[in-house]
């Protein structure tokens, strides 16, 4: 972590919201609430990093290249233009945006692996309504 959880919260009180998002301690945190557990002012820090990670990839100024806010922004992509997840396309996605192909290299004897027990599948499925998904999603987004 490049600050301590400590830090991060007198950078948001001191008004050094920018520093905040673009920092790794929300992307580095395990959420094992052992700081918040163990806080004497009861701050609730984990929920603390997950609303700042939330607004570091609305804002896009999360750390560049770092493969969390990446894979989540892939993620929402290919569920809002399928409904559906899919593993491979998703993994793809991430490894050539974060321009490391070595990783992708890595991973693929498991992907083989479980392509033949059909637990993966090069295919992209989606669903029937998409239309009233895209209506959902706009409804939770605040939009209209």
């Amino acid at each position: 972590m490049d600050y301590s959880p400590r830090k991060i919260i007198a950078m948001i009180k001191g008004g050094f919201k920018d520093q905040a998002l673009k920092s790794f301690t929300p992307w580095l945190c395990a959420s094992c609430y052992n700081c918040q557990v163990r806080c004497p002012s009861k701050i609730k820090i984990t929920d603390i990093m997950y609303t700042l990670k939330r607004k570091a990839i609305a804002e896009n100024v999360y750390p560049i290249r770092f493969p969390i806010a990446i894979m989540d922004k892939e993620m929402d992509k290919i569920r809002t233009a399928s409904g559906r997840s899919s593993e491979l396309w998703l993994m793809l996605n991430l490894f050539l945006k974060t321009l490391n192909p070595l990783g992708l290299l890595k991973m693929a004897p498991l992907g083989l692996s479980l392509m033949r027990t059909g637990r993966l599948s090069l295919k992209k499925e989606s669903i029937k309504n998409k239309k009233q998904l895209l209506k959902l999603l706009r409804s939770v987004k605040g939009g209209t």
